[in-house]
């Protein structure tokens, strides 16, 4: 008896054009796939029977799985979505979204910390509050200076270490614009690490890792020549043991299938730090320096799940 082809649904916040790089893959394996964005869902209750969620003409209920790629603004939808899915017993991707009550911790920084810190996953040391909070004590527990994040911030745009004190006191009044509109910030210790470690998890195995260098390395990085060493740019093979372990720790705390772990190794005592664990990682740099097809590997586990 020939196998059922899996019926995939893989949506994105925004364009579906983001996850078009499935197509190929998907039809090497044999996967019915179905790409959308969040834009496509909707809903009518023309009849008794409740209501039909749909991705432009199709019952959600119809896949065999869902893999959300990308929330981004798409909180409400999402939210129908996923109890959707439950109620049709669909399985979805990443499990965080269908254990989380209310927000999924990979839309707020400040939940996903919360839920690591919980489990003693090693953070650098964090202050949350409002930014005037966070002006007026984060030195006392972080020293000076330290690192601003907003807490639904993409990648290294928003992230901030002010020089001085009057730079923070400018930043400060800077965000306060963003704070009025509902973002919120939190601050971390600046940990003096020359190199960003990113490890890719695919259902609880390390796939790959890549080193790029870190924001403000020049703080602290000592000039040989008159000049400052080149960071590296490249894959780490093989996955040193305590990033692998690590890793794969801080994806299960976190609750996802697919992860991308953001690790901090401080220069003098070789300590580690997450600095994030990213359910909609981009995974460019893995497929350039390690030859990975990320996809192929996420459609493989989606297919044995």
């Amino acid at each position: 008896m020939l196998k059922k082809k899996l019926k995939l649904l893989i949506i994105v916040g925004g364009p579906k054009q983001k996850v078009d790089s499935f197509i190929e893959p998907a039809e090497r394996l044999g996967i019915d796939l179905t790409t959308a964005s969040f834009y496509d869902l909707n809903f009518t209750n023309v009849n008794e029977n409740g209501y039909v969620l749909k991705i432009g003409e199709t019952d959600v209920s119809k896949f065999d799985s869902v893999y959300i790629r990308v929330v981004g603004k798409r909180l409400e939808e999402a939210t129908l979505l996923v109890n959707y899915l439950k109620k049709h017993k669909i399985l979805v991707v990443d499990k965080l979204y269908s254990n989380s009550l209310f927000i999924p911790s990979s839309i707020s920084k400040s939940a996903e910390h919360a839920k690591l810190m919980e489990k003693n996953i090693p953070l650098p040391p964090t202050v949350f509050g409002s930014l005037f909070y966070l002006r007026d004590n984060a030195e006392k527990f972080l020293g000076f200076p330290y690192v601003i994040k907003c807490t639904v911030g993409r990648k290294a745009r928003d992230v901030w270490a002010p020089k001085t004190k009057k730079e923070l006191g400018e930043l400060i009044i800077t965000l306060r614009e963003r704070e009025k509109t509902g973002q919120s910030f939190f601050a971390q210790k600046l940990v003096n690490a020359s190199q960003r470690i990113r490890v890719f998890v695919i259902d609880g195995q390390v796939i790959g890792a890549v080193t790029r260098p870190t924001k403000w390395r020049k703080r602290w990085t000592k000039k040989v020549g008159g000049e400052y060493p080149q960071g590296l740019k490249e894959s780490i093979y093989p996955v040193p043991e305590n990033y692998s372990k690590l890793a794969i720790r801080t994806t299960n705390v976190a609750e996802l299938d697919i992860s991308g772990i953001d690790i901090l190794e401080e220069d003098e005592t070789g300590k580690l730090f997450i600095i994030e664990a990213n359910a909609a990682p981009s995974w460019n740099l893995i497929k350039k320096d390690v030859g990975i097809n990320v996809e192929e590997e996420i459609l493989k586990f989606l297919m044995n799940r």
